[in-house]
C-alpha cells in the first residue's frame, strides 16, 4: 500500500509542477497545456474506474468463495487511491485553467462586468482605448466569436475598439441566463443596454457602433430601435429577418438536397421531424440535423472563400478555460433550445422598418442560413437616414470570415462618415 502512495504522490507532484513551471516559464502555451493535462487525467480516471469496478467484482466473488482476499484488497486500495485522486486533480486542472485565459497580444484583454445582477464578460482589443467604439453581437443564441473576432477583424484595431460581448448563456457569460427562469429576447436587449451604457462611460464616447451578426444582427436591429440616441450605425450580416420563414426555407433546401441525392433515409428523418417551427427539449439537435448538412453545403461551395477556422478554434482558444469550452457546447445546446423557440413568430418586415440611425447590410450572396431574399426585402422596405445594402460574392453566412479584408474595408467605408457626428 505505501508503494501505492508514492507513486500517487509523485504523479501529483509532477501535475503540480508542470502547471507551477509552466505557468513561469512559457505561460502563452499553457492553455493547450491545460488541455493536455486534462485529458491525461480523464483518461486515467476511466481507467482506474474500470480497474476499480473489476476488483471490486473479484473482491465479491472471492469473498463468497471463501478464498483469500489479501492481494486482491491490496490492489483494490491502490486503484480507490489512484481513482479517487485522479477525479480530484482532474476537477483542479479543470478550476486551475482559468489561471492560464488571457488575449493575445499587447491590445486585448477580457473584462467582467455586472450586468442586471450577473456577471458577464467581455473582450476588447484595441491599439488605443480612446478610438471610436463598435460592439460585436454574436449569433445565437447561445454562439460565441471571441476568437474570431481577433481573428478575422484584427485590421479595425488600429482605428477602433472592438468589443465583442460574451451573452447570456454562453461561455464565460454561461451562468448569467438563469437569473429569472427562461432568457427571453427582451433580456439580451436590456443587457445589451446596460452594457452599451458602460461602454459608453469605460470608453468616453457619446455613441458607438453596433455589427451584429446572425441573432446578434437582430439583436443589433432592435437595439438601433429603441436607442438611437446611443448608437451611430448599425451593421447586420448574415440579417435575420423572419426566423419561422428562415427555418421552413433551410427546412425545404435540405429536403430538396435529400431527394437530389436519393438519401430516403433523410428524407424519412426529416418527414418524421415534422415541418417547422419546431419545438421541444431538444430544439438544437432537431434543426442541428439539418443545419449541419446546410453548413457543410456551404463549406462545399465552390464560390465561397472559405477559411481555415472552425469550432475547435474556439474551444482551443486562449480566450478560454476548459470550462468555458464546456459552457459554450452547453450553451450551443441548452441555451438555444431555450431562446429560439421564443424567436418564432418575429418578423422585422412586420415589426421594425424605421430608423433614426444608418442602417447598412452586408450579406454574404451564398448564404442559406440567412437567405439573401429575405434580407433583400427586408432592407427594401427600411425608413433610415441612409442605408446601403453590400452582397459579398463570395460568401456565405460569415461574410466578415469569408471576405475579411473587404469586409473590413466596407466597415471603415461606411463607419468612418459618422465619426464626431
Amino acid at each position: 500500500m505505501l508503494k501505492y502512495l508514492k507513486v500517487v504522490s509523485v504523479f501529483v507532484c509532477l501535475i503540480v509542477f508542470i502547471n507551477v513551471v509552466g505557468y513561469i516559464t512559457f505561460f502563452e502555451d499553457m492553455y493547450k497545456v491545460a488541455w493536455i493535462l486534462a485529458g491525461t487525467l480523464t483518461v486515467i480516471t476511466v481507467i482506474s474506474f474500470i480497474v476499480l469496478f473489476i476488483l471490486l467484482v473479484a473482491f465479491v466473488v472471492k469473498a463468497l468463495s471463501r478464498k483469500s482476499v489479501y492481494y486482491t484488497t491490496k490492489h483494490l486500495f491502490g486503484s480507490v487511491l489512484w481513482f479517487t485522486v485522479s477525479i480530484w486533480m482532474l476537477g483542479l486542472q479543470v478550476v486551475g485553467s482559468e489561471m492560464y485565459v488571457y488575449s493575445p497580444g499587447d491590445d486585448g484583454d477580457i473584462v467582467m462586468v455586472d450586468i442586471n445582477r450577473s456577471e458577464q464578460y467581455y473582450s476588447v482589443r484595441t491599439m488605443d482605448e480612446s478610438q471610436p467604439v463598435i460592439l460585436f453581437l454574436a449569433g445565437g443564441p447561445g454562439g460565441s466569436q471571441i476568437p474570431a473576432t481577433r481573428a478575422f477583424l484584427s485590421e479595425l484595431e488600429d482605428t477602433y475598439t472592438i468589443v465583442n460581448w460574451e451573452q447570456p448563456g454562453v461561455g464565460k457569460s454561461y451562468d448569467a441566463v438563469y437569473r429569472d427562469g427562461q432568457m427571453e429576447v427582451e433580456d439580451y436587449v436590456e443587457d445589451a443596454h446596460v452594457l452599451t451604457q458602460h461602454l459608453k462611460e469605460k470608453y468616453d464616447q457619446e455613441k458607438i457602433y453596433i455589427i451584429g451578426e446572425s441573432w446578434g444582427s437582430y439583436l443589433g436591429v432592435l437595439l438601433a430601435s429603441l436607442y438611437p440616441e446611443d448608437y451611430y450605425a448599425f451593421i447586420g450580416t448574415g440579417q435575420m429577418v423572419d426566423f419561422t420563414e428562415t427555418e421552413q426555407y433551410c427546412y425545404d433546401y435540405a429536403m430538396d438536397l435529400a431527394v437530389e441525392r436519393g438519401d430516403v433515409d433523410f428524407q424519412n428523418k426529416l418527414k418524421s421531424m415534422g415541418y417547422p417551427p419546431i419545438y421541444g427539449d431538444n430544439v438544437s439537435l432537431a434543426l442541428g440535423s439539418y443545419l449541419q448538412p446546410l453548413y457543410m453545403e456551404m463549406q462545399r461551395h465552390p464560390d465561397i472563400n472559405h477559411q481555415d477556422w472552425s469550432t475547435f478554434d474556439i474551444l482551443l482558444s486562449p480566450e478560454y478555460s476548459i470550462m468555458n469550452s464546456v459552457n459554450y457546447l452547453r450553451g450551443l445546446y441548452y441555451t438555444f433550445s431555450d431562446v429560439f423557440q421564443t424567436l418564432y413568430g418575429r418578423d422585422l418586415r412586420e415589426t421594425h422598418t424605421e430608423f433614426d440611425i444608418p442602417i447598412y447590410i452586408l450579406q454574404g450572396k451564398y448564404d442559406i442560413n440567412a437567405p439573401l431574399y429575405l434580407a433583400s426585402e427586408y432592407y427594401d422596405m427600411i425608413d433610415a437616414p441612409k442605408k446601403e445594402m453590400i452582397i459579398f460574392e463570395h460568401s456565405g453566412h460569415n461574410p466578415w470570415i469569408d471576405e475579411y479584408e473587404a469586409f473590413q474595408v466596407e466597415v471603415r467605408r461606411l463607419f468612418v462618415e459618422h465619426e464626431g457626428a
